[in-house]
């Protein structure tokens, strides 16, 4: 792929990073201003945690919101978790089909979308935090026209586990790693980031991850900028992946908001 055709790349996913989730982050971004002045009285043991983003890059764009609860003595202590997400997205990729008499180049458009439950404990050790995470995932995937050589297709419940860490190796320094598995369709994703704090507000760093399901593997690397405000933390990363069904890297860009109270 030449220089060009990463900068057209990169320049469509911005585009529709922008023009789709533009609305999504604003609504998230909205309710979690709002929800901050709910719960001021409870600022010093934050229960609640609401999230939601947007991800996109030639071939797909992912759009996904959720929320959580903490027992005990909330998100700052170790204690129980209930987490519920869910995510849509349209996609495409190039295939082929057979009319009768031959296999012709065929586009095929796909929708996904998902929903998962899960409950689970989070543990804290000197300076390193783990949540562990177990529930069950519905997802579902339809592809126009159909694709028989595809096994992603259809309405399938699974299990759902998810591991997530993250080390402060210093003051300025952390290391997150992240996982999910499902066996709905054998989906599987981690990513890894390592970061530098400069300053009080902004952090920044490398991440790099992989992805994909019972009918592809895909790999990630890029850059990603952390502001932490008084409402919510936003984060902005992006790069080049390995996209569904293409030999091409893409370019990648994603936008993310989290709030605890």
């Amino acid at each position: 792929m030449t220089a060009d055709r990463l900068g057209d790349a990169a320049g469509e996913a911005t585009r529709r990073a922008l023009a789709i989730g533009s609305c999504v982050l604003l609504a998230v971004a909205a309710g979690a201003v709002f929800s901050a002045g709910v719960a001021k009285a409870d600022e010093a043991a934050p229960r609640r945690e609401v999230f939601g983003g947007v991800e996109t890059a030639n071939n797909y764009t992912s759009i996904y919101a959720g929320g959580g609860y903490a027992f005990g003595e909330g998100f700052d202590a170790p204690g129980w978790r209930l987490r519920a997400v869910g995510a849509w997205g349209p996609y495409d990729y190039d295939g082929a089909l057979f009319d009768g008499a031959a296999y012709r180049r065929t586009t095929f458009d796909g929708e996904v979308a998902f929903l998962s439950v899960q409950a689970g404990y989070e543990f804290h050790r000197g300076r390193t935090i783990v949540r562990t995470y177990a529930g069950i995932e519905a997802v579902d995937q339809s592809i126009t026209p159909f694709d028989p050589n595809n096994s992603v297709q259809g309405t399938e419940l699974g299990l759902r586990l998810t591991l997530e860490t993250w080390t402060d190796i210093s003051d300025r320094w952390f290391l997150s790693a992240d996982g999910a598995y499902g066996t709905a369709f054998q989906e599987y994703w981690q990513l890894t980031r390592i970061g530098c704090r400069m300053g009080p507000i902004f952090a920044v760093g490398l991440e790099g991850g992989v992805l994909g399901n019972q009918e592809y593997d895909a790999g990630r690397g890029g850059a990603f900028v952390r502001g932490k405000f008084e409402a919510f933390e936003a984060t902005v990363s992006g790069g080049f992946t390995g996209d569904y069904l293409l030999s091409d890297p893409s370019g990648y860009l994603a936008v993310g908001l989290y709030r605890k109270f």
